[in-house]
């Protein structure tokens, strides 16, 4: 869960990523559920269609269908955090299909191959209820590709490991299955013994797909990005186990030689095939690679470029306030005021501006220092600042000691009443000035200007009369207001 959430709060195409290959792998290992259970119903109903697809090709075997469910239920829970349940099923399908492979090599026989069903049908079985041994290096490699993936503290080696196995249970499947395509039964039969059945083919080329799609996604889930060669070294294992096991198939088959006017000769399709489907496996893990480095480095360019922009975006921001008092600006007031002019005219609504100058500023910083002025406007700019309640209200720094106060859709009376409070909460924060004239604390004097802005009314205009009211303002003793309407 803390995967999905921390993938969450990642850009939208990995969040896409990581939801579309979770959703493949729930559906392939669903398909392959299915297969299992299709070929595990044949056998207990007797339902010769759903066992051998065609009564001339090859069963699948019970403890293969067995095989297959197991390793969709541990995809299935390796997909959705439930890696003890993927750890004991991928141990069961190695000993699945080591026993299996050791009957084969040593000619023992541990009585597994009919443990759970008396096996009717024995098509091109060397013996009843035993898998083939391709199908048993499958689930071999399939179990211990899940083992690798289901530890905890994994990384990505292991992943990579998981994939590669992956790849080699898929190359097994594909030569399978281009074996009965090509009619090469060698292809899906190793000498006398079982033959891999053609459901089983497709089973494993699924299986493969998805193991390999797993360690993309789980290591999408912890976060980790994988080498550039992850793909291309996957595609390579896979192109080489299938143009390998084809071309031994050949090798072995009739098909390896011709004879024309009673003279044997080589056909050469299997060293063509061994060849060429070498070169173009490079050729593809080659191109894949080239892909994948390109992708990133766009990647790379497009994160750049999102940097930058943000980079922009807040330098864009930060001209806007100002560095000492961390409130807008006077560049930002010129904008607000200009946009703020135009739609009072437009509505005919009334707007306010006043402006606040600190009562003998130039004394208290001769007497208490350049920091404690700056530290007493900071106070003051936070005062002001708190007054502006409204969105659309807005506080700045007009220059030196001198605030702003723009208050829309304001009238004469509630600038009024909000330069009252203001002064009042500036003068109780008792900030000393031993040195000013109108009181022993700070203290500020404004000036306010209200109208219903005409055609030819200019922010101008506004400024000079709320300066013309601060003036006043002083002009009286200071630590008071003068309104002007206009």
């Amino acid at each position: 869960m803390s995967g999905l959430i921390a993938l969450l709060t990642k850009s939208s195409p990995t969040m896409r990523k990581y939801i579309s290959l979770r959703f493949c792998i729930n559906f392939g290992a669903c398909l392959l559920l299915v297969l299992g259970l299709t070929v595990m119903f044949g056998w207990y109903t007797g339902s010769h269609q759903l066992i051998q697809i065609n009564t001339r090709f090859v069963p699948m075997q019970f403890n293969t269908s067995l095989g297959f469910i197991g390793a969709s239920l541990a995809l299935i829970g390796l997909n959705n955090q439930y890696r003890k349940i993927s750890l004991y099923i991928g141990i069961l399908l190695v000993l699945l299909g080591g026993l299996t492979l050791t009957q084969q090599i040593l000619g023992v026989n541990f009585y597994i191959d009919e443990l759970f069903m008396k096996h009717y049908i024995v098509t091109d079985t060397s013996q009843p209820g035993r898998m083939a041994p391709n199908t048993a290096l499958a689930f071999l490699l399939s179990g211990i590709s899940l083992l690798v993936m289901s530890v905890k503290n994994i990384n990505l080696n292991q992943y990579l490991v998981g994939s590669v196995l992956g790849a080699l249970t898929m190359g097994l499947g594909s030569v399978a299955f281009l074996g009965y395509l090509s009619h090469v039964e060698t292809a899906y039969g190793w000498g006398k013994l079982t033959k891999m059945a053609l459901h089983t083919s497709v089973g494993f080329m699924a299986t493969g797909l998805m193991l390999m799609l797993e360690a993309r996604y789980l290591s999408l889930q912890i976060k980790q990005k994988l080498p550039i060669l992850f793909l291309p070294l996957s595609l390579i294992v896979l192109g080489f186990t299938i143009t390998i096991c084809l071309w031994q198939a050949l090798y072995s088959s009739q098909l390896y030689v011709m004879t024309r006017y009673g003279i044997t000769t080589s056909n050469f399709v299997a060293e063509g095939i061994l060849i060429f489907g070498g070169i173009f496996s490079i050729v593809i893990a080659i191109a894949v690679w080239l892909a994948a480095r390109s992708y990133e480095q766009l990647q790379a360019l497009r994160l750049a470029q999102a940097e930058i922009l943000e980079l922009n975006q807040q330098l864009e921001t930060l001209s806007y306030i100002d560095s000492l008092t961390e409130i807008p600006n006077r560049r930002a007031f010129n904008i607000a005021i200009d946009r703020e002019l135009g739609r009072a005219y437009r509505h005919k609504h009334s707007l306010a501006l006043i402006m606040f100058d600190v009562d003998y500023f130039k004394s208290y910083n001769d007497h208490y220092g350049h920091l404690a002025g700056d530290h007493c406007l900071q106070m003051v700019a936070h005062t002001i600042n708190n007054i502006a309640k409204r969105k659309t209200d807005m506080a700045a720094r007009y220059g030196g000691e001198e605030f702003v106060l723009l208050l829309p859709e304001a009238n004469l009376t509630d600038a009024e009443k909000l330069v009252g409070i203001t002064l009042k909460a500036i003068a109780d924060l008792k900030i000393p000035h031993a040195y000013s004239q109108a009181s022993p604390y700070v203290t500020v004097s404004a000036g306010i200007c209200a109208c219903i802005p005409q055609y030819e009314t200019t922010v101008n205009d506004l400024i000079k009369i709320a300066d013309q009211g601060l003036y006043a303002a002083k002009s009286r003793g200071r630590a008071c207001f003068v309104a002007i309407a206009n």
